[in-house]
Protein backbone atom coordinates (compact mmCIF):
# COMPACT_ATOMS: atom_id res chain seq x y z
CA UNK A 1 0.00 0.00 0.00
CA UNK A 2 0.80 3.74 -0.74
CA UNK A 3 0.11 4.44 3.08
CA UNK A 4 0.97 2.25 6.70
CA UNK A 5 -2.25 1.17 7.98
CA UNK A 6 -1.12 2.72 11.40
CA UNK A 7 -0.94 6.18 9.41
CA UNK A 8 -4.38 5.68 8.29
CA UNK A 9 -5.89 4.70 12.08
CA UNK A 10 -4.12 7.57 13.58
CA UNK A 11 -5.81 9.89 11.23
CA UNK A 12 -9.16 8.18 11.93
CA UNK A 13 -8.65 8.87 15.87
CA UNK A 14 -7.72 12.72 15.38
CA UNK A 15 -10.21 14.38 12.57
CA UNK A 16 -9.46 18.06 11.77
CA UNK A 17 -11.49 20.12 14.04
CA UNK A 18 -12.62 21.44 10.44
CA UNK A 19 -14.57 18.40 10.54
CA UNK A 20 -16.80 19.07 13.39
CA UNK A 21 -18.09 22.44 11.94
CA UNK A 22 -18.88 20.71 8.32
CA UNK A 23 -20.80 18.10 9.92
CA UNK A 24 -22.51 19.08 12.69
CA UNK A 25 -25.35 20.45 10.94
CA UNK A 26 -26.36 17.66 9.03
CA UNK A 27 -27.46 14.05 10.23
CA UNK A 28 -24.45 11.80 9.73
CA UNK A 29 -25.09 9.11 7.13
CA UNK A 30 -24.15 5.39 8.50
CA UNK A 31 -23.37 2.75 6.26
CA UNK A 32 -24.87 0.55 9.45
CA UNK A 33 -27.90 1.48 9.19
CA UNK A 34 -30.27 2.21 6.23
CA UNK A 35 -30.67 5.61 5.49
CA UNK A 36 -34.52 6.39 5.93
CA UNK A 37 -36.21 6.87 2.14
CA UNK A 38 -37.56 10.51 2.86
CA UNK A 39 -33.93 11.81 4.15
CA UNK A 40 -31.94 11.08 0.38
CA UNK A 41 -29.35 13.11 1.35
CA UNK A 42 -25.65 12.02 0.06
CA UNK A 43 -22.45 13.81 1.61
CA UNK A 44 -19.54 13.44 -0.22
CA UNK A 45 -15.63 14.35 -1.38
CA UNK A 46 -14.98 13.76 -4.60
CA UNK A 47 -12.10 16.65 -5.24
CA UNK A 48 -11.04 20.14 -4.49
CA UNK A 49 -13.28 22.85 -4.56
CA UNK A 50 -14.04 25.12 -8.01
CA UNK A 51 -11.98 28.00 -7.09
CA UNK A 52 -13.59 30.17 -10.23
CA UNK A 53 -17.08 29.25 -9.38
CA UNK A 54 -19.93 27.76 -11.16
CA UNK A 55 -20.38 29.61 -14.30
CA UNK A 56 -19.74 27.42 -17.84
CA UNK A 57 -18.32 29.71 -19.68
CA UNK A 58 -15.48 29.87 -17.91
CA UNK A 59 -14.84 26.60 -17.85
CA UNK A 60 -16.95 24.67 -15.18
CA UNK A 61 -18.41 21.44 -16.41
CA UNK A 62 -16.71 22.19 -19.55
CA UNK A 63 -16.79 18.18 -20.80
CA UNK A 64 -17.12 16.86 -17.54
CA UNK A 65 -19.57 17.31 -14.63
CA UNK A 66 -23.40 17.18 -15.13
CA UNK A 67 -24.73 18.88 -11.90
CA UNK A 68 -25.55 22.76 -11.96
CA UNK A 69 -25.77 23.10 -15.78
CA UNK A 70 -27.33 20.64 -18.55
CA UNK A 71 -25.52 20.73 -22.54
CA UNK A 72 -27.48 20.17 -25.25
CA UNK A 73 -26.46 16.94 -25.99
CA UNK A 74 -25.33 13.70 -23.46
CA UNK A 75 -22.78 11.06 -24.36
CA UNK A 76 -23.74 7.17 -22.96
CA UNK A 77 -21.57 4.50 -21.82
CA UNK A 78 -20.79 3.41 -25.18
CA UNK A 79 -19.48 6.89 -26.58
CA UNK A 80 -22.89 7.66 -28.67
CA UNK A 81 -24.72 10.54 -28.28
CA UNK A 82 -28.35 10.59 -26.84
CA UNK A 83 -30.56 14.06 -26.34
CA UNK A 84 -31.10 15.80 -23.82
CA UNK A 85 -32.07 19.20 -23.99
CA UNK A 86 -33.12 18.26 -27.72
CA UNK A 87 -35.16 16.05 -29.04
CA UNK A 88 -33.60 16.58 -33.07
CA UNK A 89 -30.51 17.33 -34.10
CA UNK A 90 -29.27 18.02 -37.79
CA UNK A 91 -26.11 18.38 -39.58
CA UNK A 92 -25.74 19.47 -43.42
CA UNK A 93 -23.81 17.80 -45.84
CA UNK A 94 -21.41 20.57 -45.95
CA UNK A 95 -20.95 19.72 -41.96
CA UNK A 96 -20.82 23.46 -40.99
CA UNK A 97 -24.38 23.92 -40.30
CA UNK A 98 -25.96 22.46 -37.09
CA UNK A 99 -29.53 22.89 -36.45
CA UNK A 100 -31.08 21.98 -32.96
CA UNK A 101 -34.66 21.46 -31.91
CA UNK A 102 -34.98 22.15 -28.49
CA UNK A 103 -37.38 19.87 -26.42
CA UNK A 104 -40.98 21.78 -25.10
CA UNK A 105 -41.24 23.80 -21.95
CA UNK A 106 -37.90 23.30 -21.35
CA UNK A 107 -36.74 25.23 -17.71
CA UNK A 108 -34.14 26.57 -15.90
CA UNK A 109 -33.89 25.70 -12.09
CA UNK A 110 -35.64 28.77 -10.83
CA UNK A 111 -38.21 27.73 -13.33
CA UNK A 112 -37.82 30.73 -15.92
CA UNK A 113 -38.39 29.13 -19.69
CA UNK A 114 -35.27 27.54 -21.24
CA UNK A 115 -35.23 28.58 -25.16
CA UNK A 116 -33.69 28.89 -28.47
CA UNK A 117 -32.40 32.52 -27.46
CA UNK A 118 -30.91 31.35 -24.29
CA UNK A 119 -28.86 28.29 -26.39
CA UNK A 120 -27.57 31.27 -29.15
CA UNK A 121 -27.09 33.17 -26.59
CA UNK A 122 -24.73 30.74 -24.33
CA UNK A 123 -22.51 29.59 -27.34
CA UNK A 124 -22.00 33.21 -29.28
CA UNK A 125 -20.67 34.45 -25.07
CA UNK A 126 -18.59 31.17 -24.88
CA UNK A 127 -17.03 32.18 -27.95
CA UNK A 128 -16.32 35.48 -26.82
CA UNK A 129 -14.97 34.37 -23.87
CA UNK A 130 -11.18 34.35 -24.93
CA UNK A 131 -10.38 31.18 -25.40
CA UNK A 132 -11.50 29.62 -22.02
CA UNK A 133 -13.26 27.00 -23.63
CA UNK A 134 -12.25 25.44 -27.14
CA UNK A 135 -15.45 26.31 -28.79
CA UNK A 136 -13.24 24.64 -32.34
CA UNK A 137 -14.81 25.95 -35.50
CA UNK A 138 -18.25 27.44 -34.00
CA UNK A 139 -18.48 30.77 -35.98
CA UNK A 140 -22.37 31.52 -34.66
CA UNK A 141 -25.67 30.69 -33.23
CA UNK A 142 -28.82 32.22 -33.96
CA UNK A 143 -32.32 31.40 -32.61
CA UNK A 144 -34.24 30.14 -36.01
CA UNK A 145 -37.67 30.07 -33.25
CA UNK A 146 -38.07 29.59 -29.72
CA UNK A 147 -37.37 25.77 -30.43
CA UNK A 148 -34.83 25.97 -33.18
CA UNK A 149 -31.51 26.90 -33.30
CA UNK A 150 -28.73 26.90 -36.20
CA UNK A 151 -25.20 26.97 -35.63
CA UNK A 152 -22.41 27.84 -37.86
CA UNK A 153 -19.00 26.64 -37.98
CA UNK A 154 -16.09 28.47 -40.03
CA UNK A 155 -15.40 24.79 -41.14
CA UNK A 156 -16.19 21.20 -40.65
CA UNK A 157 -15.38 19.61 -37.85
CA UNK A 158 -16.15 16.28 -36.76
CA UNK A 159 -15.21 16.91 -33.08
CA UNK A 160 -18.33 19.49 -32.60
CA UNK A 161 -20.54 17.17 -31.13
CA UNK A 162 -18.41 16.64 -28.26
CA UNK A 163 -18.93 20.81 -27.94
CA UNK A 164 -23.07 20.44 -27.82
CA UNK A 165 -22.16 17.79 -25.14
CA UNK A 166 -20.24 19.62 -22.97
CA UNK A 167 -21.38 23.29 -22.82
CA UNK A 168 -23.94 24.12 -20.14
CA UNK A 169 -26.45 26.33 -20.77
CA UNK A 170 -26.95 29.71 -19.36
CA UNK A 171 -29.49 32.04 -19.11
CA UNK A 172 -29.53 34.53 -21.81
CA UNK A 173 -31.35 37.12 -19.62
CA UNK A 174 -30.18 36.57 -15.94
CA UNK A 175 -26.76 35.79 -16.80
CA UNK A 176 -24.05 38.56 -15.14
CA UNK A 177 -20.39 37.78 -15.51
CA UNK A 178 -19.48 39.38 -12.37
CA UNK A 179 -21.87 37.33 -10.00
CA UNK A 180 -22.89 34.36 -12.22
CA UNK A 181 -20.10 32.19 -11.03
CA UNK A 182 -20.98 32.16 -7.28
CA UNK A 183 -25.14 32.47 -8.19
CA UNK A 184 -25.72 29.92 -11.03
CA UNK A 185 -29.07 29.48 -12.99
CA UNK A 186 -28.70 26.66 -14.72
CA UNK A 187 -31.15 23.58 -16.20
CA UNK A 188 -29.11 20.93 -14.60
CA UNK A 189 -30.30 17.88 -12.06
CA UNK A 190 -29.20 20.09 -9.06
CA UNK A 191 -29.63 23.82 -7.82
CA UNK A 192 -27.64 25.47 -5.94
CA UNK A 193 -28.73 26.00 -1.77
CA UNK A 194 -25.21 27.13 -0.60
CA UNK A 195 -21.69 27.61 -1.11
CA UNK A 196 -19.08 28.21 1.27
CA UNK A 197 -15.60 28.71 -0.15
CA UNK A 198 -12.94 26.07 1.88
CA UNK A 199 -15.48 24.11 3.38
CA UNK A 200 -18.71 23.02 1.39
CA UNK A 201 -21.22 22.90 -1.32
CA UNK A 202 -24.82 21.81 -1.23
CA UNK A 203 -27.45 20.89 -3.45
CA UNK A 204 -31.38 20.34 -3.98
CA UNK A 205 -32.72 18.48 -6.58
CA UNK A 206 -33.91 20.90 -9.68
CA UNK A 207 -37.55 20.14 -10.14
CA UNK A 208 -37.44 21.34 -13.40
CA UNK A 209 -34.85 18.97 -14.40
CA UNK A 210 -35.14 17.86 -18.76
CA UNK A 211 -33.61 14.44 -17.60
CA UNK A 212 -33.77 11.59 -15.27
CA UNK A 213 -33.79 12.15 -11.78
CA UNK A 214 -31.92 10.36 -9.33
CA UNK A 215 -32.57 9.13 -5.81
CA UNK A 216 -30.83 11.83 -3.47
CA UNK A 217 -33.18 14.96 -2.93
CA UNK A 218 -29.93 16.93 -1.49
CA UNK A 219 -26.01 16.45 -2.27
CA UNK A 220 -23.39 17.66 0.16
CA UNK A 221 -20.02 18.77 -1.44
CA UNK A 222 -17.32 18.63 1.47
CA UNK A 223 -13.48 19.83 0.79
CA UNK A 224 -11.46 18.25 2.47
CA UNK A 225 -7.65 16.44 2.17
CA UNK A 226 -7.12 13.10 0.68
CA UNK A 227 -6.39 11.98 4.51
CA UNK A 228 -9.37 13.34 5.86
CA UNK A 229 -11.78 12.90 3.76
CA UNK A 230 -10.73 9.13 4.08
CA UNK A 231 -11.04 9.08 7.67
CA UNK A 232 -14.44 10.78 7.32
CA UNK A 233 -15.61 8.13 5.35
CA UNK A 234 -14.17 5.36 7.36
CA UNK A 235 -16.30 7.44 10.43
CA UNK A 236 -19.55 7.24 8.66
CA UNK A 237 -19.89 10.69 7.91
CA UNK A 238 -19.36 10.59 4.05
CA UNK A 239 -21.59 8.56 1.65
CA UNK A 240 -18.72 8.98 -0.89
CA UNK A 241 -15.57 9.68 -1.14
CA UNK A 242 -12.50 9.28 -3.69
CA UNK A 243 -9.56 8.17 -2.70
CA UNK A 244 -5.60 7.65 -4.51
CA UNK A 245 -5.42 4.05 -6.00
CA UNK A 246 -2.57 3.23 -3.78
CA UNK A 247 -5.54 3.33 -0.79
CA UNK A 248 -7.81 0.98 -2.59
CA UNK A 249 -7.09 -1.96 -1.17
CA UNK A 250 -10.22 -3.27 -0.69
CA UNK A 251 -13.85 -2.09 0.91
CA UNK A 252 -12.50 -1.02 4.50
CA UNK A 253 -14.78 -0.48 7.46
CA UNK A 254 -18.06 -2.08 5.63
CA UNK A 255 -17.56 0.33 3.08
CA UNK A 256 -18.27 -0.63 -0.43
CA UNK A 257 -14.68 0.28 -3.21
CA UNK A 258 -16.04 1.50 -6.97
CA UNK A 259 -13.09 1.07 -9.48
CA UNK A 260 -14.19 3.28 -12.27
CA UNK A 261 -13.09 2.56 -15.94
CA UNK A 262 -11.51 5.83 -16.77
CA UNK A 263 -9.35 7.05 -19.08
CA UNK A 264 -7.58 9.70 -17.01
CA UNK A 265 -3.86 8.79 -17.89
CA UNK A 266 -0.18 9.74 -17.31
CA UNK A 267 2.85 10.55 -19.32
CA UNK A 268 6.01 12.13 -19.89
CA UNK A 269 6.28 14.91 -22.53
CA UNK A 270 9.79 15.05 -24.12
CA UNK A 271 10.71 18.70 -25.55
CA UNK A 272 11.71 17.22 -28.88
CA UNK A 273 13.68 20.24 -30.79
CA UNK A 274 16.97 21.54 -29.91
CA UNK A 275 17.51 24.17 -26.78
CA UNK A 276 17.93 27.67 -27.84
CA UNK A 277 14.91 29.45 -28.31
CA UNK A 278 12.48 31.23 -25.61
CA UNK A 279 8.54 31.10 -26.11
CA UNK A 280 6.42 34.17 -25.55
CA UNK A 281 7.14 34.84 -22.25
CA UNK A 282 10.49 34.10 -21.91
CA UNK A 283 10.35 30.60 -20.89
CA UNK A 284 13.40 28.16 -22.74
CA UNK A 285 12.42 25.75 -25.19
CA UNK A 286 13.88 22.92 -26.19
CA UNK A 287 16.08 19.83 -24.74
CA UNK A 288 19.29 19.15 -26.66
CA UNK A 289 19.53 15.30 -25.08
CA UNK A 290 15.63 14.83 -26.07
CA UNK A 291 15.38 16.38 -29.37
CA UNK A 292 17.27 13.27 -30.03
CA UNK A 293 14.36 10.93 -30.93
CA UNK A 294 16.71 7.52 -29.23
CA UNK A 295 16.70 9.24 -26.05
CA UNK A 296 12.75 9.29 -26.24
CA UNK A 297 12.59 5.86 -27.77
CA UNK A 298 14.39 4.08 -25.77
CA UNK A 299 12.93 5.86 -22.30
CA UNK A 300 9.50 4.46 -23.99
CA UNK A 301 10.83 0.89 -24.19
CA UNK A 302 12.28 1.13 -21.09
CA UNK A 303 10.13 1.63 -18.86
CA UNK A 304 7.82 -1.58 -17.42
CA UNK A 305 4.04 0.25 -17.44
CA UNK A 306 2.43 -2.83 -15.65
CA UNK A 307 4.75 -2.78 -12.95
CA UNK A 308 3.88 1.02 -11.88
CA UNK A 309 0.14 -0.31 -12.36
CA UNK A 310 0.43 -3.14 -9.95
CA UNK A 311 3.16 -1.45 -7.79
CA UNK A 312 1.94 2.07 -7.34
CA UNK A 313 -1.95 1.50 -7.76
CA UNK A 314 -2.75 -1.61 -6.55
CA UNK A 315 -3.38 -2.45 -9.88
CA UNK A 316 -6.17 -0.24 -10.19
CA UNK A 317 -4.60 1.07 -13.34
CA UNK A 318 -4.16 0.19 -17.06
CA UNK A 319 -0.54 0.08 -19.39
CA UNK A 320 -1.35 3.27 -21.36
CA UNK A 321 0.78 3.04 -24.61
CA UNK A 322 -0.96 6.09 -26.50
CA UNK A 323 -2.73 8.94 -25.74
CA UNK A 324 -6.19 7.36 -26.38
CA UNK A 325 -5.38 4.14 -24.75
CA UNK A 326 -8.66 2.07 -25.36
CA UNK A 327 -10.87 4.60 -26.88
CA UNK A 328 -12.23 4.01 -30.88
CA UNK A 329 -9.75 6.37 -32.37
CA UNK A 330 -7.10 4.38 -30.82
CA UNK A 331 -4.92 2.75 -33.25
CA UNK A 332 -3.70 -1.58 -32.07
CA UNK A 333 -0.33 -0.06 -34.06
CA UNK A 334 0.35 1.72 -31.60
CA UNK A 335 1.01 -0.92 -29.06
CA UNK A 336 4.15 -1.97 -28.21
CA UNK A 337 6.69 -4.49 -26.30
CA UNK A 338 7.67 -2.38 -23.02
CA UNK A 339 9.92 -3.41 -20.12
CA UNK A 340 12.43 -3.85 -22.71
CA UNK A 341 15.82 -3.07 -21.30
CA UNK A 342 17.78 -4.88 -23.58
CA UNK A 343 15.63 -3.57 -27.02
CA UNK A 344 16.43 0.08 -25.20
CA UNK A 345 19.59 -0.38 -24.64
CA UNK A 346 20.50 -1.29 -28.26
CA UNK A 347 18.62 1.74 -29.96
CA UNK A 348 21.14 4.05 -27.42
CA UNK A 349 24.19 1.92 -28.69
CA UNK A 350 22.79 2.05 -32.42
CA UNK A 351 22.66 6.09 -31.79
CA UNK A 352 26.17 6.71 -30.56
CA UNK A 353 25.30 6.97 -26.84
CA UNK A 354 28.00 5.32 -24.81
CA UNK A 355 27.94 4.45 -21.42
CA UNK A 356 30.57 6.80 -19.15
CA UNK A 357 32.86 5.27 -16.90
CA UNK A 358 29.90 6.94 -14.01
CA UNK A 359 27.40 4.84 -15.22
CA UNK A 360 25.82 7.63 -17.71
CA UNK A 361 25.68 7.68 -21.66
CA UNK A 362 27.72 10.38 -23.45
CA UNK A 363 27.38 11.34 -27.18
CA UNK A 364 29.46 14.53 -28.54
CA UNK A 365 30.46 15.08 -24.87
CA UNK A 366 26.65 15.87 -23.92
CA UNK A 367 25.95 12.97 -20.76
CA UNK A 368 22.36 12.14 -21.14
CA UNK A 369 21.40 13.59 -17.84
CA UNK A 370 18.01 15.09 -17.79
CA UNK A 371 15.45 16.53 -14.64
CA UNK A 372 11.71 15.74 -15.16
CA UNK A 373 9.14 17.43 -13.43
CA UNK A 374 5.95 17.35 -11.89
CA UNK A 375 3.27 19.61 -9.85
CA UNK A 376 3.95 19.32 -5.74
CA UNK A 377 1.46 17.67 -3.88
CA UNK A 378 0.17 15.02 -6.30
CA UNK A 379 1.37 11.62 -4.56
CA UNK A 380 0.65 9.56 -7.52
CA UNK A 381 2.60 12.08 -9.80
CA UNK A 382 5.32 12.25 -7.04
CA UNK A 383 5.44 8.13 -6.96
CA UNK A 384 5.51 7.74 -10.83
CA UNK A 385 8.53 9.87 -11.29
CA UNK A 386 10.23 8.01 -8.43
CA UNK A 387 9.58 4.47 -10.16
CA UNK A 388 10.64 5.83 -13.12
CA UNK A 389 13.48 7.12 -12.39
CA UNK A 390 14.59 4.25 -11.07
CA UNK A 391 13.72 2.18 -13.83
CA UNK A 392 15.76 4.43 -16.51
CA UNK A 393 19.11 4.20 -14.18
CA UNK A 394 20.32 0.70 -15.70
CA UNK A 395 19.78 2.00 -19.21
CA UNK A 396 22.56 4.84 -18.44
CA UNK A 397 20.13 7.66 -18.64
CA UNK A 398 20.07 9.81 -15.32
CA UNK A 399 16.88 11.45 -14.02
CA UNK A 400 17.36 14.21 -11.34
CA UNK A 401 13.39 15.25 -10.45
CA UNK A 402 12.22 18.40 -9.97
CA UNK A 403 8.30 19.85 -8.40
CA UNK A 404 6.88 22.91 -8.26
CA UNK A 405 3.22 24.46 -8.48
CA UNK A 406 1.48 25.07 -11.88
CA UNK A 407 3.70 28.06 -12.47
CA UNK A 408 6.53 26.63 -11.93
CA UNK A 409 6.37 23.52 -13.69
CA UNK A 410 4.96 25.95 -16.86
CA UNK A 411 8.31 27.80 -16.93
CA UNK A 412 10.27 24.72 -17.23
CA UNK A 413 8.08 22.30 -19.08
CA UNK A 414 9.01 23.64 -22.87
CA UNK A 415 12.98 22.66 -22.03
CA UNK A 416 12.52 19.38 -19.93
CA UNK A 417 10.56 16.11 -19.64
CA UNK A 418 7.45 17.37 -17.27
CA UNK A 419 4.90 14.33 -16.12
CA UNK A 420 1.11 15.53 -17.03
CA UNK A 421 -1.90 14.00 -16.43
CA UNK A 422 -4.58 14.20 -19.69
CA UNK A 423 -7.56 12.15 -20.38
CA UNK A 424 -10.95 12.95 -22.61
CA UNK A 425 -13.44 11.29 -24.60
CA UNK A 426 -13.12 13.93 -27.19
CA UNK A 427 -10.26 12.72 -30.04
CA UNK A 428 -9.62 16.62 -30.07
CA UNK A 429 -7.05 15.64 -27.28
CA UNK A 430 -4.90 14.30 -30.13
CA UNK A 431 -5.17 17.45 -31.61
CA UNK A 432 -4.08 19.05 -28.91
CA UNK A 433 -1.04 17.11 -28.17
CA UNK A 434 0.41 16.78 -31.67
CA UNK A 435 -0.23 19.48 -33.81
CA UNK A 436 2.34 21.78 -34.89
CA UNK A 437 -0.52 24.43 -34.41
CA UNK A 438 -0.89 24.10 -30.90
CA UNK A 439 2.66 24.25 -30.11
CA UNK A 440 3.06 25.86 -26.99
CA UNK A 441 -0.66 27.75 -26.67
CA UNK A 442 -1.01 26.86 -22.68
CA UNK A 443 -0.23 23.32 -21.51
CA UNK A 444 -1.12 21.61 -25.41
CA UNK A 445 2.00 20.27 -26.77
CA UNK A 446 4.77 21.60 -24.53
CA UNK A 447 7.56 19.61 -26.57
CA UNK A 448 6.87 21.63 -29.19
CA UNK A 449 5.95 18.68 -31.49
CA UNK A 450 6.30 18.94 -35.43
CA UNK A 451 5.55 16.53 -38.02
CA UNK A 452 3.66 17.71 -41.71
CA UNK A 453 2.18 13.99 -42.02
CA UNK A 454 0.94 13.96 -38.76
CA UNK A 455 -0.60 17.30 -38.98
CA UNK A 456 -2.33 16.36 -42.27
CA UNK A 457 -3.34 13.10 -40.19
CA UNK A 458 -5.40 15.62 -37.67
CA UNK A 459 -6.50 18.06 -40.30
CA UNK A 460 -7.87 15.22 -41.98
CA UNK A 461 -9.76 14.05 -38.67
CA UNK A 462 -11.30 17.36 -38.29
CA UNK A 463 -12.47 18.03 -41.44
CA UNK A 464 -14.58 13.92 -41.72
CA UNK A 465 -18.18 15.16 -41.60
CA UNK A 466 -18.81 12.88 -38.77
CA UNK A 467 -17.13 11.91 -35.57
CA UNK A 468 -17.65 7.65 -36.70
CA UNK A 469 -15.82 9.06 -39.90
CA UNK A 470 -13.07 10.53 -38.48
CA UNK A 471 -11.72 7.43 -36.43
CA UNK A 472 -9.49 5.84 -39.11
CA UNK A 473 -7.49 9.14 -39.39
CA UNK A 474 -7.24 9.79 -35.97
CA UNK A 475 -6.11 6.21 -35.74
CA UNK A 476 -3.14 6.94 -38.05
CA UNK A 477 -1.72 10.33 -36.14
CA UNK A 478 0.54 7.76 -33.54
CA UNK A 479 1.64 5.47 -36.60
CA UNK A 480 0.32 5.50 -39.88
CA UNK A 481 2.98 2.62 -40.85
CA UNK A 482 5.54 4.45 -41.68
CA UNK A 483 5.49 7.73 -39.66
CA UNK A 484 3.42 8.68 -36.35
CA UNK A 485 4.12 10.65 -32.79
CA UNK A 486 4.05 7.25 -31.54
CA UNK A 487 7.05 5.25 -30.12
CA UNK A 488 7.41 3.39 -33.57
CA UNK A 489 7.88 7.03 -34.99
CA UNK A 490 8.65 9.99 -33.24
CA UNK A 491 8.23 8.96 -29.23
CA UNK A 492 7.07 12.42 -28.87
CA UNK A 493 5.75 11.27 -25.53
CA UNK A 494 6.29 8.31 -22.88
CA UNK A 495 2.44 7.63 -21.82
CA UNK A 496 2.25 5.65 -18.69
CA UNK A 497 -0.89 4.51 -17.48
CA UNK A 498 -4.80 5.09 -17.44
CA UNK A 499 -5.08 5.34 -13.80
CA UNK A 500 -9.00 4.31 -12.51
CA UNK A 501 -10.98 6.07 -10.19
CA UNK A 502 -11.28 4.54 -6.96
CA UNK A 503 -14.22 5.10 -4.33
CA UNK A 504 -15.42 4.42 -0.78
CA UNK A 505 -18.99 3.94 -0.45
CA UNK A 506 -21.73 3.31 1.38
CA UNK A 507 -22.88 0.12 1.00
CA UNK A 508 -26.36 1.33 0.04
CA UNK A 509 -25.25 3.78 -3.05
CA UNK A 510 -25.18 2.79 -6.18
CA UNK A 511 -22.87 4.49 -8.68
CA UNK A 512 -24.73 2.70 -11.55
CA UNK A 513 -22.48 2.21 -15.04
CA UNK A 514 -21.34 5.38 -17.16
CA UNK A 515 -18.75 6.10 -19.68
CA UNK A 516 -15.29 5.99 -18.42
CA UNK A 517 -14.18 8.94 -16.46
CA UNK A 518 -12.18 11.81 -18.04
CA UNK A 519 -8.91 13.79 -15.99
CA UNK A 520 -10.87 16.04 -13.68
CA UNK A 521 -11.96 15.28 -9.98
CA UNK A 522 -15.18 15.52 -10.19
CA UNK A 523 -15.89 13.11 -13.40
CA UNK A 524 -17.89 10.67 -11.21
CA UNK A 525 -20.77 12.86 -11.88
CA UNK A 526 -21.04 12.39 -15.26
CA UNK A 527 -23.82 9.38 -14.95
CA UNK A 528 -25.01 10.68 -11.85
CA UNK A 529 -29.34 11.14 -12.97
CA UNK A 530 -28.68 6.96 -12.55
CA UNK A 531 -27.22 6.82 -8.85
CA UNK A 532 -29.65 4.76 -6.39
CA UNK A 533 -30.22 4.12 -3.02
CA UNK A 534 -30.72 0.53 -2.54
CA UNK A 535 -31.46 0.10 0.93
CA UNK A 536 -35.04 0.21 2.43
Amino acid sequence: MGRSGIHMSLKLKALPYALAFIFGALPLLSHADAQPAAQHTLKLAIGEEPTEGFDPLLGWSHGSYLLLHSPLLKQKADLSWDNLLTEKVTNCEDGKTWTLTLKPDLKFSDGSPLTAKDVAFTYNQAARGGGKIDMGNFASAKALDSHRVEITLSAPQSTFVNVLGSLGIVSAEKYDAKTYAQKPIGAGPYRLVSFEPGQQLIVEANPYYAGHKNDFNKLVFVFLDEDSAYAAAQSGQLGLVRIAPSMSVSGQNGLKLWVRPSVENRGIVFPTTPAGKKDANGYPIGNNITADVAIRRAINYAINRQLLADQLMEGHAIPAYSAVQGLPWDSKAAAFKDGDIAKAKQILDDAGWRVGSDGVRVKNGLKAELTLWYTSGDSTRRDLAQAVRSMLQPLGIKMDLQSGSWETVERNMHANPTLFGWGSLDPMELYHHYSSQAAGVEYYNPGYYSNKIVDQHLQQALDAPTWQKAVPFWQQVEWDGKTGAGVQGDAAWAWLLNVQHTYLANPCVDLGKAAPEIHGSWSVLNNLQDWKWTCH
